[in-house]
C-alpha cells in the first residue's frame, strides 16, 4: 500500500526539528565534558544542568535515574576521550548540519528523491532549452507565444526543483527564523 505523503517529504520535516535539537546538543555536549572534568556525575547533575520541562524527556530522566541509582555512575562517558576535541568545536555549523552526508545518501527514500530531483531538472531545463529555441519558429504568433509560455514554466519549475533540493543537502537553522 502506497504512503499518500512519501517517506522522503516525512524526513523533510523531522530534519527541521533534528537540525535544531543538534545545536542544544552542541550545548549539552560542552557543559557534559567540562563538568566531568571537573569530577561531576552527570547522572546525579543531569536534571540541574539541563532543561527537560516536556513529556518526552520523562524517558530519558528515567533513564539517567535509574544509572544513578543501579549503574554506580556508568558509564563514563568522557573517559577515553577527554584528550579528543568535541566534534562541535571540531565541525563548522554547516557539516555538522550536513543533510546530504549525515542523511541523504543513507536513506533509500531520500537519495531516490535526490536523484529524481536530479533528472527533473534536467528534464525540464532540455525542456525549456526546446520551447527557447523553437518559439521563433512557427509563422501563427500564437503558437509563438505558447512555446515562449511554456519555456518559462519549464525553466521555473527547474529553478523549484532546484531549490527544493536544497533541503537533502543542507538548510542553514537559525532558531529565530522558525515558525
Amino acid at each position: 500500500m502506497s504512503q499518500v505523503v512519501p517517506r522522503w517529504y516525512e524526513h523533510w520535516t523531522s530534519n527541521k526539528v533534528y537540525d535544531g535539537d543538534m545545536i542544544v546538543l552542541q550545548g549539552q555536549e560542552k557543559i557534559f565534558l567540562s563538568q566531568t572534568k571537573e569530577g561531576g556525575d552527570i547522572n546525579k547533575q543531569y536534571t540541574s544542568i539541563t532543561f527537560t520541562p516536556t513529556q518526552a524527556d520523562r524517558f530519558v530522566l528515567a533513564f539517567r535515574n535509574w544509572l544513578r541509582r543501579h549503574g554506580n555512575g556508568q558509564p563514563d562517558w568522557f573517559a577515553n576521550i577527554s584528550n579528543l576535541p568535541l566534534p562541535s568545536t571540531v565541525l563548522s555549523k554547516r557539516e555538522m548540519l550536513d543533510r546530504f552526508e549525515q542523511h541523504t545518501l543513507k536513506c533509500s527514500s531520500c537519495k531516490g528523491a535526490y536523484e529524481g530531483f536530479q533528472i527533473w531538472q534536467k528534464v525540464l531545463i532540455g525542456a525549456t532549452v526546446i520551447f527557447s529555441a523553437t518559439s521563433g519558429i512557427p509563422a501563427d504568433v500564437q503558437f509563438r507565444v505558447l512555446l515562449a509560455g511554456l519555456a518559462i514554466v519549464s525553466a521555473a519549475l527547474a529553478f523549484t526543483l532546484n531549490q527544493l533540493q536544497k533541503n537533502f543537502e543542507f538548510v542553514d537553522y537559525v532558531h529565530a527564523e522558525i515558525e
